[in-house]
């Protein structure tokens, strides 16, 4: 009779720590869940930035744009250069022997 009342409250005991932990761990889920929810949108909002600041880069680097803002600072187009030489020759190493 003893051995009986010393299982059933130790299952009593064991039932009880299971469900305080039980307890705990939804407790600490339900809120890294909204952590969660928060980084996972933040992220969104980062990727969806990223887009359009890739978008950006693309249209400021285009050719077009880069020959249109060129011939409004007045530099000459790829067909209009000159040759230029030099009339004294330079030496490429100094010192040789």
């Amino acid at each position: 009779m003893n051995k009986a009342y010393i299982i059933l409250g130790s299952l009593f005991f064991i039932i009880l720590a299971l469900i305080i932990v039980n307890i705990t761990l939804n407790n600490f889920m339900s809120t890294q869940g909204i952590a969660f929810s928060q980084i996972q949108t933040k992220l969104q909002d980062l990727q969806k930035e990223n887009v359009i600041l890739e978008d950006q880069v693309l249209k400021l680097s285009s050719l077009t744009r880069i020959a249109s803002e060129s011939a409004t600072m007045g530099f000459t187009p790829e067909t209009a250069k000159t040759q230029i030489a030099l009339s004294n020759n330079i030496p490429l190493a100094y010192n040789q022997q």
